[in-house]
Parts: structure tokens; C-alpha cells; sequence
């Protein structure tokens, strides 16, 4: 298999490091190939050359490496060093100058050097242990001479240190939070001492903290300037960088990090984060598995590497990576709640909620953790557990979770007739439309969309309660079973009220297919709720219609599938599951069909609503004649909402999905059985 540039740099390094200089030489040859510019691979190859005397070889590698990031110190003195052997000392000494243009000093440059020897064959070119040539022109040393005379007093100046007692108040400081006194500290030690980089790294760290990302930016920028073989400068520009947004320039950052520190654990890990957030799962992973190759127990890798699982569909795969990490750190509550979320997917409720209570008994602050065991609880069906986890989210964090839970507890008190306590808690939610996060979506919706409900209840009398003498027709779905609550109907020359029992999410897909699931769970917990020989509406298959979700994306998927036959799969698979449950309940099964579509035409181009419009129309007709050849009614809404081309006439919906209740209730008016 083809290696990645980055595996490539990590074997040529390590087989350079034990003198395997043909092994060492052929992958960074491979990165050239590819990569011409690469600056690792260019500075290392020169070094190898020059340790095999072939320096006029190495000089073009050099000057190649120079070009693509001049900003590194060492690839200047390999530079020099190799101009040096050859005796071209006018080059050399330009170069001299033009390495101070970068704003390297004489001091720099003299001391640098000084530290560096002729490297011999086999040595390595990992940065932390790499030697270089040290012989400089007599131009050069004439010049640093003449230098260092007319800046001898601030050159003095910066040589010398502050005290141990200042560094150690310095670190304290930060360490302990104070985070005023630590930049204080830092920019004392910055006025009197302006190269100490360690000064520079704890003000970069405080100005991030508090939130001034542009002043920690150029602060760790100078500790590196000052320090640059500094691993772990080089890993907080890397994390800087990324918080910032910023992340193909963290990218490289972090394999700085690498190359200077190649065992350093940290930043393979924090290299893996990165190339996580550009999608990048994969490569991600080989770095989360590098560093628990460096670190065998790093919980915190094992984790991420069950996010990438998760995030590719591998819920199984997931699920054992993320006991690894818990193994490895017990009281992890993170992988606990990742756990638990795995487990969901899973179809393992109650081992979920397991793994959730863990996590909250280890942090019972852990608000995601609640929030994610009260969705559990919604799918097992018990109101009550999940009504308590709402109300302790919102007693943490009210101004964030807290939202969501209000939205939440909203739609339970609406569903238990308890309107009035249903407008407190919207009321108490009615900030959450000011969040911007995509966390928000779902409960922003049905915050407007209940609104809306318990709004036309008001305007038309219809209070909760007050058709309770008329008998019940349950309406099991997702979202669009919630209009018709509490509204009276005429079926059948009976008169029913309308009782809705809500599936958040529910898909026919997720009933039909052969997995068990958190929808299934709930759906037959429900329906085997409903006395035997019960009227019941199935508000499901707007969800799998939609442009980005269900039988859409499966087609973009695989196109070679045709539309009809992923709507008839979908469909039958559906209508089996219900007609197999039925066979010992007995109910009369009424299905309802999706609404024509009401989106926004501006968000979408023309051929994604063509294409929205085809599948519904296709999917309604499938419903529609498989539910008649199972035994069962059907509630057409398609027909009623259609404008004529098979677009919203806006006359019945209440938003871009729902029904009004005035559509519910003309539906069943107009296509009574």
C-alpha cells in the first residue's frame, strides 16, 4: 500500500536514525516525487548527503527547503555549513545576511552554529538529536565581530535570565488559574529579558485563555522565533491555529511538532483531532494508532478513534474502542457518554443508559451526558425518568441545554394536556432562537411549531379535555402526529379525539429494515400500548423525503439504484413490519401520506426540488396502493396540499413540513372512508 507523505517522513526518520541511510534516502526521494517543495524532505535528504560528503548535492536541497519555509532556523545553518565546506563564502556570507532578513541575530547565528558538529554517515536527521557542520566563512566571523561591537550592551542584556523565583511564580501562576497575575509576571520577565521564549509560551497560553486569540497567536509565534527546536511551542501554535479555524496551517504545525519529537505521544494525538475536523477520518485514525503505539495506554486516543468509527457507521468498532479507553482510564467520563450514544445507535438502550448514568456518576454536572440518557428514556417510553433528566438539565444550564430541555419538557406537557405549563416552558425556551448552533435546529422548530399548536387551540376554544367523553384515535409518528392532538374527528360515522403519541426522528427506513433499533423500541412499546382493536393513524415518511435525508441521499449514494425501487423497498419493508405486529392487535391501521413539499425554493436549486417534488409524488403513490393491498386506509394529504405540480398550494401547511390543524382536520373532511 502507497505510503502517505506523512508516514513516509516517519519511516525515513526512524531508518536514518539507525543508519539505514539507502532506506532513509529512498523515502524521502518518494516525498520529492510527489511533494518537490516539501521542506522536511529536502532539509533531511541534504543532511544524508552531506554525511556521505556530497555537499554541493545537498546545497540545491537546502536552498529548495529555504524557499518553502524560511521561518526554520536550522535549515539556514545546514545551509551555511554546507556553503562552507564547498568554500563559497561570498554565497555564504549573503546568505548570512539574508538569514538575519528573516530576523535571525548575529547571536543566533554564532551560538547556533557553535553547538552544531560535521555529522557523520547514519546520524539522524530528527530534529531534537540532529548535528550540523559548524565551519563558517572568515567573512561571516568578521562580520558577527563587527556586529557584536556596536551591540555589545543589549546583547549582554539578552544573554541573561531571570531568576528561578520569577520563572516558578511565573509558572504557579498560570497553573493555578490566576491568570491576570501569570500575564503580569510574564510581560515583567518579556520587558527586561525580550527573547526568553518560555515568557512568551505562558503569555501566548493567557491571552488565549481569555480569549484574545490574535495577541496569542503573535506571542507564540515570538517564543518559537526565539526557541525554534521548542516541541511544544510549535504543539500550542498547532492548537492555537486550530481553535482559530485555521487548520491546514495547524496541519503543519503539527507535523513540525512531529518531525522535531517524533516519540512525543501529544502530538500525534493532536495531529489526529485536526485532520478529524477536516473529515479526514482515516488518516486521522493512523495518528490516533501512532500515538497509542507511543503511549499504549492513551485513553484519550482509543476514544477519538471510536468518534472516527462512529462517525464512518462502524457502530461495533466504535463500541470496542471506546471500552478500550475506559479500560484504560475508568473514570473517563467522555467515553462513557460516547459509549452510551454508540450503544443507542446499537439498539442497546439499556446498556446505554448504563453507560450514561457512569458518565453522570462520575461528573454528575455532565450535562451532555443528561441530556443524551433523556433521549434514551424517550425511546424506552418512560416519561417520567425522562421529564426528571429535562428538569435537572435545566436547573445546571439554563442558558444553553437548559433551552433544549424547556423545549422538551414543553412538548411532554402539551402531549399530557397540560397546555398551560406547555406556554411556561416555551416561554422559558423562547431564547434558544438566538443560538446560531446546529445543536439548536431540531428544538428551535418545534419550538415554533408548538407555538403555532397551542396558538390555534386558543383562537378556536378547543381546550384540552374537552372531547375526553369521545372515543380515541391514537396517532403514532414523528413530528406530524402532534397537530392532530386533542382535535375531534368523524370517522367511520363515529366521533373520536385525537390522542398524539410522539416518535421523535421516526423513518419508515427505521422501522422496515432488519436492525433493531432506538425507533423500533419506542414504536413497539406504543403500539402494544394501544388497547387491542384501537383506531391508529401512522404519521410516518415525511423524514425519509427529505432533500438531505432518507431516500434522496440513498440514491445520491448509489446511483445505479432506481428511485422507484428504493421507495418500493422502503414502503414494503414498512408496511411488513406493521402488518406482522398488528397480526396479534388487531387495530384498524389508517396510514397518512406526506404533505406536498413547502420548503424554501431560494435554499435549492431547481433540479434538487424537481427531484424533492418526484419523490414524494412516486413515494405517496407507493404508500398509498401498498397500504390498500395490506388492509389498510389511507389519509391522503399529498392530494390536498397539491397546488397542481405537486408543490405546497399554502393553504394547509403551518410551516416548510406540518400541517395546520385546519389541513388536518379538512383531510379527513374531504377524504373521509
Amino acid at each position: 500500500m502507497e505510503l502517505s507523505i506523512e508516514q513516509a517522513l516517519l519511516k525515513g526518520i526512524a531508518a536514518h536514525e539507525v543508519g539505514n541511510l539507502t532506506v532513509a534516502e529512498s523515502h524521502y526521494r518518494q516525498i520529492l516525487k510527489s511533494q518537490p517543495i516539501h521542506p522536511d524532505a529536502n532539509h533531511n535528504l541534504g543532511v544524508l548527503l552531506i554525511a556521505c560528503n556530497e555537499a554541493e548535492q545537498a546545497l540545491p536541497l537546502f536552498k529548495a527547503a529555504i524557499t518553502s519555509n524560511p521561518t526554520i532556523f536550522q535549515f539556514w545553518l545546514s545551509y551555511l555549513s554546507a556553503l562552507s565546506m564547498i568554500n563559497a563564502l561570498e554565497q555564504a556570507g549573503s546568505a548570512y545576511e539574508e538569514a538575519k532578513k528573516q530576523g535571525f541575530s548575529d547571536i543566533e547565528l554564532e551560538t547556533l552554529a557553535a553547538s552544531f558538529n560535521t555529522p557523520k554517515a547514519g546520524e539522524p536527521p530528527n530534529l531534537a538529536r540532529q548535528k550540523r557542520i559548524t565551519t563558517f566563512s572568515e567573512k561571516r566571523s568578521k562580520l558577527i565581530e563587527k556586529k557584536k561591537r556596536k551591540k555589545s550592551k543589549r546583547l549582554r542584556a539578552s544573554q541573561s535570565t531571570p531568576s528561578k523565583d520569577e520563572v516558578k511564580n511565573l509558572t504557579i501562576a498560570y497553573h493555578d488559574g490566576r491568570l491576570a497575575e501569570a500575564e503580569r509576571i510574564a510581560r515583567s520577565i518579556i520587558e527586561a529579558f525580550p527573547r526568553h521564549s518560555f515568557a512568551w509560551k505562558v503569555l501566548s497560553a493567557t491571552l488565549n485563555d481569555t480569549g484574545r486569540r490574535g495577541e496569542a497567536l503573535a506571542a507564540i509565534k515570538n517564543a518559537i522565533n526565539f526557541d525554534p527546536k521548542d516541541h511544544e511551542a510549535h504543539a500550542n501554535l498547532a492548537v492555537l491555529l486550530a481553535d482559530m479555524g485555521r487548520l491546514d496551517e495547524a496541519i503543519t504545525s503539527h507535523k513540525r511538532v512531529i518531525a522535531l519529537k517524533p516519540g512525543f505521544a501529544e502530538g500525534h494525538y493532536s495531529l489526529g483531532n485536526t485532520l478529524r475536523e477536516l473529515d479526514r477520518l482515516d488518516e486521522a485514525e493512523i495518528s490516533y494508532r501512532q500515538a497509542i503505539r507511543l503511549r499504549p495506554n492513551y485513553a484519550e486516543a482509543y476514544n477519538d478513534i471510536g468518534n472516527v468509527k462512529a462517525a464512518q457507521g462502524r457502530l461495533e468498532e466504535a463500541e470496542k474502542n471506546y471500552a478500550l479507553a475506559i479500560q484504560s482510564k475508568p473514570n473517563y467520563a467522555a467515553a462513557h457518554n460516547n459509549l452510551g450514544n454508540a450503544l443507542r445507535k446499537l439498539g442497546r438502550l439499556t446498556e446505554a443508559a448504563s453507560s450514561l448514568k457512569q458518565a453522570i456518576s462520575i461528573d454528575p454536572d455532565f450535562v451532555e451526558a443528561i441530556s443524551n440518557l433523556a433521549d434514551i428514556f424517550h425511546y424506552l417510553n418512560d416519561s417520567v425518568a425522562e421529564i426528571n433528566a429535562l428538569q435537572r438539565i435545566v436547573r445546571i444550564d439554563r442558558e444553553n441545554y437548559g433551552l433544549r430541555a424547556n423545549v422538551n419538557l414543553a412538548l411532554h406537557y402539551f402531549l399530557k394536556n397540560e397546555f398551560s405549563e406547555s406556554i411556561n416552558r416555551l416561554k422559558a425556551a423562547s431564547d434558544i432562537h438566538k443560538k446560531t448552533a446546529q445543536t439548536f435546529a431540531n428544538e428551535k422548530a418545534y419550538h415554533r411549531y408548538v407555538s403555532n399548536l397551542l396558538l390555534w387551540h386558543e383562537d378556536n376554544g378547543l381546550h384540552p379535555g374537552a372531547n375526553e367523553n369521545l372515543e380515541t384515535l391514537y396517532v403514532i409518528g414523528e413530528s406530524h402526529s402532534l397537530v392532530s392532538h386533542q382535535l375531534p374527528i368523524q370517522y367511520q360515522e363515529k366521533d373520536f379525539c385525537c390522542k398524539a403519541m410522539l416518535i421523535k426522528g421516526c423513518t419508515q427506513w427505521a422501522l422496515g429494515n432488519a436492525y433493531k433499533n432506538n425507533y423500533k423500541i419506542k414504536f413497539e412499546k406504543l403500539f402494544f400500548e394501544v388497547p387491542k382493536f384501537s383506531e391508529v393513524l401512522l404519521t410516518i415518511g415525511e423524514i425519509d423525503c427529505r432533500i438531505d435525508f432518507g431516500v434522496i441521499k440513498q440514491k445520491e449514494k448509489f446511483p445505479h439504484k432506481d428511485l422507484d425501487e428504493i421507495i418500493e423497498s422502503t414502503v414494503e419493508g414498512f408496511l411488513y413490519y406493521i402488518g406482522k405486529l398488528n397480526d396479534d392487535r388487531h387495530h384498524n391501521i389508517i396510514v397518512q401520506g406526506v404533505p406536498c413539499p413547502n420548503v424554501d425554493t431560494v435554499k435549492y436549486t431547481n433540479s434538487q426540488i424537481d427531484m424533492l417534488i418526484k419523490t414524494i409524488r412516486i413515494f405517496n403513490y407507493q404508500l398509498k396502493h401498498k397500504s390498500l393491498e395490506c388492509g389498510f386506509k389511507f389519509l391522503d394529504v399529498h392530494k390536498l396540499t397539491d397546488r397542481g405540480d405537486g408543490f405546497s398550494n399554502k393553504i394547509w401547511h403551518i410551516d416548510d413540513i406540518h400541517l395546520t390543524q385546519n389541513g388536518f382536520l379538512e383531510a379527513w373532511r374531504r377524504f373521509n372512508f
